[in-house]
């Protein structure tokens, strides 16, 4: 087979989630192109590029950033470190980082990238700004709340004066400026910026566009956080019958906020409006992936729906199964995973002091 044929049939599998295919399809590849190319050949760093990428939507984020490290470092000597491919290929390597939990090792990869494109592109180029809030939310993740608020703030102001104020790069611009307020425990700038998105969005996007559906659940998170369960189960649940209809029932948003309403009736001490949520989540989320921290959550919510009913002995094992499993995988943690743990722990000592 040629090798031009190899690396459309591998991206074909890829597309098709065969992934140990499309890996021994560029992996030849890439073989047959150092040898008769040489390693620092465009094509061959293409195909390395492609194999790193089946190496990221298979997990296998080790080997994708290994190889991903050899064509940049090709890239820097050969095409230059202010190329174009270069900094696309950094800017991979540092979202690879990234989904590992490497915060530190993402953040100089999405600095120097930014400064790069800064510096040859201009401030107000589209790229810089998609590197801007690749470095936005890096630094939220890290905890550095202030910085990641300095760097939204920025994105935002330019994208008002580029785009307009209703454009949808803008609205995206300002529904992560809610996230970051939100993780900084700022609630009152997360509720106006949350608010302010929503009425911009229904009336430019829909009801039940994707982005806005997502902002009704991020509000109804920033009232759970506040133990403001009546505002947090409108929001919620406008956020899950339009998931519901738009996208369907099974589909990983609409669980996510049929969980996030099943909290927001525990929290009103709706425990048998709850229940029948959170079971129905917790059946999904078995299906897709058993040991998913989502699935945990979900164990727990329901656990915490059957304690409040005084069901100890159904809920207890829950809640210990779900508190414990997403205690062990938790990775990077994010307002939501604390979120989670903390809910998930107060109810199982709540359900033991019961006992």
């Amino acid at each position: 087979m040629a090798v031009q044929d190899m690396v459309g049939l591998g991206r074909a599998l890829n597309g098709e989630a065969k992934y140990p295919e499309a890996e021994s399809l560029y992996s030849q590849a890439v073989a047959m192109r150092r040898r008769s190319l040489g390693a620092e050949h465009p094509s061959t760093l293409e195909a390395m590029d492609s194999l790193a990428k089946v190496y990221v939507d298979d997990g296998k984020f080790t080997q994708a950033a290994a190889m991903l490290e050899q064509v940049v470092d090709i890239e820097r000597r050969i095409l230059g470190p202010e190329h174009p491919d270069t900094l696309d290929t950094m800017n991979t390597l540092a979202n690879v980082e990234y989904q590992q939990g490497k915060l530190a090792q993402a953040e100089v990869l999405y600095r120097q990238n930014f400064e790069i494109r800064k510096r040859v592109l201009g401030e107000e180029n589209t790229s810089t700004l998609k590197s801007l809030v690749n470095l936005a939310m890096d630094e939220g993740a890290m905890g550095k709340y202030a910085e990641a608020e300095a760097l939204r703030l920025e994105v935002l102001d330019i994208k008002r004066r580029r785009e307009g104020p209703e454009h949808r790069n803008t609205l995206y611009a300002m529904s992560g400026l809610g996230d970051t307020y939100t993780s900084e425990g700022k609630y009152a700038q997360a509720e106006a910026t949350f608010r302010q998105l929503l009425e911009i969005q229904k009336r430019v996007l829909g009801a039940e566009d994707f982005n806005r559906l997502r902002a009704l659940h991020d509000l109804a998170f920033v009232y759970m956080l506040q133990g403001k369960y009546a505002e947090a189960e409108s929001y919620a649940a406008q956020a899950l019958a339009g998931r519901r209809h738009a996208l369907g029932p099974q589909h990983p948003d609409t669980v996510a906020s049929a969980e996030e309403l099943a909290v927001a009736y525990i929290g009103e001490g709706k425990y048998g409006e709850a229940e029948p949520l959170a079971r129905g989540a917790l059946e999904t989320e078995k299906k897709v992936d058993p040991k998913d921290f989502s699935r945990f959550f979900a164990a727990s919510v329901l656990g915490a729906s059957l304690a409040g009913q005084k069901k100890y002995g159904e809920g207890e094992p829950l809640l210990r199964e779900g508190y414990e499993g997403m205690l062990a995988i938790k990775g990077r943690t994010s307002t939501d995973d604390r979120y989670h743990l903390k809910f998930a722990h107060q109810w199982l000592v709540r359900v033991e002091g019961a006992g």
